[in-house]
């Protein structure tokens, strides 16, 4: 099996809803590998440096200020990447807000909050898209999340629990969807970092979780989506694969 059988050339990828990090590394992974991107957040300086990242590699790239929990935004977010590329191919969806409190000491907004960002932005994009693929017969979804919807951790209900139902949502999309030629597939992360961290918590935390003894750098998660998004992975779907340093594998 070759590189090339991995190739996203003459494909469009959508990375929708982060405000982090995500839309940067995925543009970047996704644009090695020959694909045009459009990024699509509500951090408009995020936009900026993921659509230059993209653009160092040779592809083309469009910003779309979007809050994915609003589905008239993601809507037009949809009817943009396509007057712009025709197609999606490949959709990302990377909302990643995190909380971290005692259950008792959530609030119903925070609640409300979490599953907004994290679960209807992924339910947005996906009914958005989807109509799309659906009329390509073709196309690729990715979710990535965390470990932490498979895995519970205190003082992190909320988030578990919102991450949990894009889980499932993966995996009862994809069944749905199959028929269409549409996989539908999750990526679950450790702990990652853009910067390397030091000092005694961390290293407790390391030491706790960690097999690996080190945080994950967000560029590490980038082979895995591109194997996800080729056409490469026909028979590969509704998947939750991890990139988590082990964490999973730690009792």
């Amino acid at each position: 099996m070759g590189s090339n059988e991995f190739s996203l050339n003459g494909k469009t990828a959508l990375v929708a809803g982060d405000s982090n990090y995500w839309s940067k590394y995925a543009g970047i992974a996704l644009a090695e590998a020959g694909a045009d991107v459009a990024i699509a957040a509500r951090n408009t300086k995020r936009l900026g440096e993921a659509a230059e990242e993209v653009r160092r590699q040779g592809q083309k790239a469009i910003t779309i200020p979007t809050d994915t929990t609003d589905a008239s935004q993601v809507q037009k977010m949809v009817e943009q990447v396509v007057a712009e590329f025709g197609r999606i191919d490949i959709l990302v969806n990377a909302s990643d807000l995190q909380l971290a409190k005692p259950f008792l000491d959530v609030s119903e907004g925070e609640w409300r909050r979490l599953i907004d960002v994290n679960l209807m932005s992924a339910f947005h994009c996906c009914q958005a898209v989807g109509k799309q693929m659906i009329e390509q017969k073709n196309g690729r979804i990715i979710n990535l999340i965390s470990c932490l919807a498979e895995r519970g951790v205190e003082n992190f209900s909320a988030y578990c629990a919102s991450l949990g139902g894009v889980l499932q949502l993966t995996r009862a999309l994809d069944i749905e969807w199959t028929k269409h030629g549409i996989t539908v597939n999750a990526i679950g992360t450790g702990w990652m970092s853009e910067v390397e961290k030091t000092g005694v918590p961390q290293e407790e935390l390391l030491m706790k979780y960690m097999p690996l003894r080190r945080y994950g750098h967000p560029r590490e998660m980038g082979p895995l989506l591109v194997y996800l998004a080729s056409d490469t992975t026909d028979f590969f779907s509704g998947q939750f694969l991890y990139v988590d340093g082990a964490v999973m594998s730690h009792l």
